[in-house]
C-alpha cells in the first residue's frame, strides 16, 4: 500500500497544471497513480487521432502498453468504447470480457487480468479518448472508486489540452505533441533494452528510476538516452 492518498496525488497534478507542465512526464504519474490508489494492478491512456483512430499516450507498463496498442489496432475495446460513447464501460470477469471483446478480450484474459473498466476524457462535450484500468481480480469498481477514476480521466484531459479554450487545430497540437513525448520513450525503451541487455518492461522502468532520481522529466530523459546513443 501507498502512504500516498488520492487527494494528495490529484492536488499534485492540480499544481503541475497552473504551472508549465510536461505532458508526457504528468500523464506517466497519473497512470501510476491511477494502478497505486485505485483497485487496479494496471493503468494507460489511449487517445482519438484526428483521422479517427487510437493511439496510445501513457501506460504503467510494457506489458499494458502492448495491450492498448493491440487495442488501438483493432479500433475496439474498453477505451474505444468509453471514448466513443462518453461514458464509462466495464466487463467483470474473463468470460464476460472475451464475450464482449473477442479478440482484445482475449488478449486482455491472455495477459492475466479478469477485469477492466474505461472511463472517457470529456472536453467540451465529447470524448477525446479514455483511461483504462485492469484489474487481476475479477470486481466492480465501487462508486467512489469510479468517480475518483474519472477525477483521473479529467485531469489527463487538462494535462493536454490545459484549462483555456483551444481551437481544435490547437488543440490537434496538444495531443500531437504528447505522442511525440511518448514516441521518444519508446525509442529510448529500445536504446537502453539494447545496451543493458534488458527486455522492454526493465527499460520502461529504468526510463522511470533515471527520471526520479534525476529530477527530470520522463521525456527529457529519454531525448538525453537516444542523444546520447546517437553521438556513439
Amino acid at each position: 500500500m501507498t502512504a500516498r492518498t488520492s487527494a494528495q496525488a490529484l492536488a499534485d497534478v492540480a499544481s503541475a497544471l497552473v504551472e508549465d507542465h510536461e505532458i508526457t512526464s504528468l500523464l506517466a504519474r497519473l497512470v501510476s497513480d491511477c494502478a497505486q490508489l485505485l483497485p487496479a494492478d494496471a493503468a494507460a491512456f489511449l487517445v482519438r487521432t484526428a483521422d479517427g483512430g487510437f493511439e496510445l499516450l501513457s501506460a504503467t507498463s510494457h506489458r499494458v502498453d502492448e495491450l492498448e496498442l493491440y487495442q488501438a489496432q483493432r479500433t475496439t475495446g474498453p477505451c474505444a468504447d468509453a471514448t466513443r460513447t462518453g461514458g464509462p464501460t466495464s466487463a467483470v470477469g474473463r468470460v464476460r470480457i472475451v464475450d464482449r471483446w473477442p479478440d482484445v478480450g482475449q488478449e486482455i484474459v491472455d495477459a492475466g487480468f479478469g477485469s477492466v473498466h474505461a472511463y472517457p476524457m470529456h472536453w467540451r462535450g465529447h470524448a477525446i479518448g479514455g483511461l483504462n484500468l485492469f484489474a487481476v481480480a475479477e470486481e466492480e469498481l465501487s462508486a467512489a472508486s469510479g468517480v475518483l477514476a474519472q477525477s483521473f480521466a479529467d485531469f489527463a484531459t487538462l494535462a493536454i489540452v490545459q484549462p483555456v479554450a483551444l481551437a481544435d487545430d490547437d488543440l490537434a497540437e496538444r495531443v500531437s505533441a504528447a505522442l511525440e513525448g511518448r514516441a521518444v520513450v519508446e525509442q529510448a525503451k529500445g536504446v537502453l533494452a539494447f545496451q543493458l541487455g534488458l527486455d522492454m518492461a526493465a527499460a520502461y522502468d529504468e526510463l522511470l528510476a533515471r527520471s526520479a532520481t534525476n529530477g527530470t522529466t520522463l521525456a527529457q530523459v529519454a531525448r538525453n538516452v537516444v542523444r546520447a546513443a546517437q553521438a556513439r
